[in-house]
């Protein structure tokens, strides 16, 4: 749903209301819609709710899963506690949100995030072995800027450190990030695209093979720069005198978004030969 969120005039995206804009999606082979809220809409246009949320205390997690229950979301994605959150309090959230989970029969995944406890992949894949239960929504842009994965040439190198949490990763969420820069457009120069085909091709395979008759959802995330009162810094913009607060966006984020579900086709179709290759 972010993606439609503050569309400029000009956007292929762009429509008076969130029912026009949602109407839009089916045609574009679009199924289903992360949000915040709006569910009944995205309902009402023919596609599947995805919930997103966000939890401070493990106490918090029982009555918000219960609610998505209710509201006959499909699963529930989460943003979890923040970065400064100690091995104690990591443990507690595990146990709450698994527990929530089986209890009411309910996909719960946890976002790989900055400013949450997914902040840190070293400290995720640590929680990952104490608690082997825990679902993943894998926004790897945040590990690849907030970590620096490329950080002297190796990308390649790392990335199988993330196996654990690859394969555990229901749903993938579609952006391209570089070591700098959180979002950056599809076809931009340098390694990124390459970085984020591999990541997700690799994630496709790993999920593939622990649960080969589970679908994986991949969905596109792009944040606008600005929207309204909210700064959120994502969108690449460059300064233009006649916009709203003087910036336009270098990039149309619904056009964009549909390139990010070309790709992940091309990761899909790739991950099948990938994942032969991981079990000789």
């Amino acid at each position: 749903m972010a993606t439609l969120q503050g569309l400029p005039a000009g956007s292929v995206g762009a429509r008076e209301s969130l029912a026009e804009q949602l109407a839009l999606l089916p045609a574009c082979g679009i199924s289903g819609v992360v949000a915040w809220s709006d569910w009944a809409a995205i309902r009402a246009a023919g596609l599947v709710p995805h919930a997103m949320g966000r939890i401070d205390s493990p106490d918090d997690a029982e009555a918000l899963i219960a609610s998505h229950v209710d509201a006959g979301v499909a699963s529930t994605t989460l943003h979890v506690g923040s970065a400064f959150d100690d091995d104690d309090t990591l443990n507690r959230f595990a146990g709450a949100l698994l527990e929530a989970a089986a209890r009411h029969g309910h996909t719960v995944l946890v976002e790989t995030h900055r400013a949450t406890v997914t902040q840190d992949a070293w400290r995720t894949l640590r929680w990952v072995e104490r608690f082997p239960d825990l679902r993943f929504s894998l926004d790897a842009s945040h590990w690849v800027v907030g970590g620096e994965l490329d950080y002297g040439g190796g990308f390649a190198d790392r990335l199988t450190l993330f196996d654990p949490v690859l394969r555990r990763s229901p749903m993938v969420q579609g952006r391209i990030a570089s070591g700098g820069a959180i979002q950056v457009a599809v076809n931009d120069p340098g390694p990124w695209r390459a970085h984020a085909i591999a990541l997700w091709t690799r994630a496709f395979a790993l999920r593939r093979q622990d649960a080969p008759n589970q679908s994986i959802a991949f969905c596109p995330e792009l944040l606008p720069h600005v929207a309204g009162e909210a700064w959120f810094g994502y969108a690449p913009v460059r300064r233009c005198t006649d916009a709203p607060s003087g910036l336009e966006e270098t990039t149309d984020r619904f056009t964009e978004a549909l390139r990010l579900f070309d790709l992940a086709d091309t990761c899909a179709v790739s991950a099948v030969d990938f994942s032969l290759e991981l079990r000789r």
